[in-house]
């Protein structure tokens, strides 16, 4: 399988850990989403967990989505909000292992990193 496109399934991956996780804690398969955690949190591939939970499409394609899992574009996965993927923010991967992007909340905390939860990082300003 061609993993070129593995810096754009992880930041898939963990802009979406939140939404598997509460999905997992309903359907009582937590364990195996933190099994599938620790195996990317560890250096697995994350396009391999993405599709996995049914993310991507096993060719690498969106599952279910309009857009592709590319950097700055929008996964739609049925039943969800949009999930921007990467693009405008101040902060990044505190493990600089995806281009995932995010900024500030509104009460102006710095965002955390769902999947090795650490604070992101500030993107250095030219």
């Amino acid at each position: 399988m061609d993993h070129s496109d593995e810096p754009g399934a992880l930041a898939l991956w963990c802009a979406m850990l939140p939404v598997l996780r509460d999905r997992a804690a309903a359907g009582l398969w937590t364990g195996r989403l933190e099994r599938a955690e620790n195996r990317v949190r560890n250096g697995a591939s994350a396009l391999r967990a993405c599709e996995q939970f049914g993310l991507i499409a096993q060719d690498g394609a969106p599952g279910d989505s309009t857009r592709g899992a590319g950097s700055g574009d929008v996964v739609v996965v049925p039943g969800l909000d949009p999930v921007p993927l990467a693009g405008g923010g101040d902060y990044r991967c505190p493990a600089r292992r995806c281009p995932r992007r995010d900024e500030r909340d509104a009460t102006g905390r710095p965002p955390r990193c769902t999947l090795f939860d650490e604070p992101m990082l500030p993107v250095a300003r030219a």
